[in-house]
């Protein structure tokens, strides 16, 4: 159960429900609150022993189209744990929980 974050634009494998990712992170250049979105889940990962390459992330402003659409993506950041969809400035303890059922379903690809 291994995969690394790779470019999007070179995305061929999916999730066996069809993903790029478990985890997929959606930014843009011009989102204010990506920075700590990513160190919060980057620091919920690393508590769970997971690594921060399992985070696909997807830029909303590039061409690059790895089929995880962006077409209900209503703020930045967005963040998909499995089926789990977090917008905005998530608080610690939903990430750790999203995560938590992520990680302990048998086809989360790390």
């Amino acid at each position: 159960m291994k995969a690394e974050a790779i470019p999007t634009s070179d995305v061929e494998m999916k999730t066996p429900c069809g993903r790029c990712g478990c985890i997929i992170f959606y930014t843009g250049k011009f989102c204010v609150f990506c920075d700590a979105a990513t160190e919060m889940l980057a620091d919920a990962l690393i508590g769970f022993g997971v690594s921060e390459s399992a985070i696909c992330q997807i830029d909303v402003d590039s061409e690059d189209e790895c089929g995880c659409g962006t077409d209900d993506i209503a703020m930045l950041p967005t963040i998909r744990i499995c089926d789990m969809k977090i917008t905005g400035l998530p608080d610690e303890q939903s990430m750790n929980d999203a995560v938590m059922r992520a990680i302990m379903k048998e086809c989360f690809c790390e």
